[in-house]
């Protein structure tokens, strides 16, 4: 496999993942922070060939840091695992999700049965690689197939496009699906496969970009802990699980997840044990083998008995065109006649009042009535992959 890093200057560094040094003595913990793509590809490699236990992070994420800070390094020498990927903390504290090298590769077997047929040549990356999407799919992956790797510290979307040809997989977000619709340029891309995670693409962005470039995108649904639990192609709304995954929900239809993907340990504030099964927040529908997923609990409110999910609260403010991002949590108050309330954070330059707001959003949701907290800010914080963050 040859990692081919285009620079800003024009020019290119090329690596030989077989020329990595052996060190059969260097199985140690080894912290590997986020710095450029380059860097962290070949150190995340090395290791990995070496067998040192892996500690992946996100240096911008100051809960991280602290916690990462914080470690007893003696403690993790003593488990069984391979890398350590942080949740992004937007929800709260951080918490890690140990992988062995059964997790990973047991799922990277898994996705490269499930893409074969598009003949795999080279892999573009536009994401980083300290989270589980980036290390999987835009590393692992090529590795474990000996496909060669295309990165770039800053891709910019007609850049991409260009170095886009026949049987490439391009392991990119949501966030420039949506910049290459926008480009004048066109071009043929029947022969590769875009591959789509960290935030879900709206149906109609997928739909246009299906159309415009003649391709296909394979949407991912997983997360940190469990690794992929399911896919979907452009607009198809229902999600199928991945092989290996067992899925079940328990009494409030919330997803619980079985696989050999799934983390066996998380550390918080210490290790604790989930033997491979994750109960997660997410509500889902199953229509036989497959299901629709309607949000997570966190993210989800009820009006007259029907949920509603924050994302599709976020898709139709961002769709104004005063706003650039847009950030809706519910916040439960159990001692206000209120009920829920949607807690909802606007980059934007313009002064919205609250009854603008709701008016924009009864639009779309019927004539409903519903209560929010409207907070307008010059910037809303993301983290390497795009997601929105909480602010403090």
């Amino acid at each position: 496999m040859i990692l081919e890093v285009l620079n800003d200057d024009g020019t290119i560094n090329y690596h030989d993942s077989q020329s990595i040094p052996l060190d059969p003595h260097n199985k140690k913990l080894t912290y590997i922070g986020s710095t450029s793509k380059e860097k962290n590809a070949l150190d995340i490699l090395k290791a990995y060939r070496n067998d040192s236990k892996i500690v992946l992070y996100d240096q911008s994420n100051e809960m991280i840091q602290k916690k990462i800070n914080a470690l007893d390094e003696r403690e993790f020498l003593g488990q069984d695992f391979s890398m350590m990927f942080f949740t992004s903390g937007s929800m709260g504290h951080p918490v890690g999700a140990l992988k062995t090298k059964q997790n990973l590769e047991s799922e990277i077997k898994v996705f490269s049965k499930l893409i074969e047929s598009y003949t795999i040549k080279k892999v573009i990356v536009t994401v980083p690689f300290v989270h589980i999407y980036g290390t999987l799919m835009g590393l692992l992956y090529p590795l474990f197939n000996d496909i060669d790797i295309v990165l770039k510290e800053h891709f910019l979307p007609h850049n991409l496009l260009e170095l886009i040809d026949e049987n490439c997989l391009v392991v990119t977000t949501p966030l420039y699906i949506k910049a290459l619709n926008s480009l004048s340029e066109n071009k043929d891309l029947s022969r590769c496969l875009f591959v789509s995670s960290t935030a879900p693409l709206d149906k109609n962005i997928a739909n246009e970009f299906t159309h415009k470039y003649n391709t296909n995108t394979m949407q991912l649904f997983g997360s940190t802990e469990t690794g992929g639990i399911a896919y979907k192609f452009n607009d198809e709304e229902l999600w199928s699980p991945f092989q290996k995954v067992e899925l079940s929900v328990n009494n409030e239809q919330e997803l619980k997840v079985q696989s050999p993907f799934v983390s066996t340990l998380l550390y918080e504030n210490g290790f604790i044990d989930i033997a491979g099964v994750m109960q997660t927040f997410d509500y889902v529908e199953f229509e036989q083998e497959q299901f629709k997923l309607i949000g997570r609990s966190s993210k989800i409110f009820k009006i007259a008995g029907k949920r509603y999910s924050t994302v599709q609260i976020e898709q139709i403010l961002e769709e104004v065109e005063e706003i650039s991002k847009a950030l809706v949590f519910v916040k439960n108050n159990t001692n206000s006649l209120k009920g829920e309330t949607l807690d909802i954070s606007l980059e934007t330059q313009k002064d919205f009042t609250s009854k603008e707001i709701i008016y924009i959003l009864k639009q779309q949701l019927s004539n409903l009535k519903f209560v929010i907290d409207l907070h307008l800010l010059e910037h809303i914080p993301t983290n390497q992959i795009g997601k929105k963050l909480l602010l403090s």
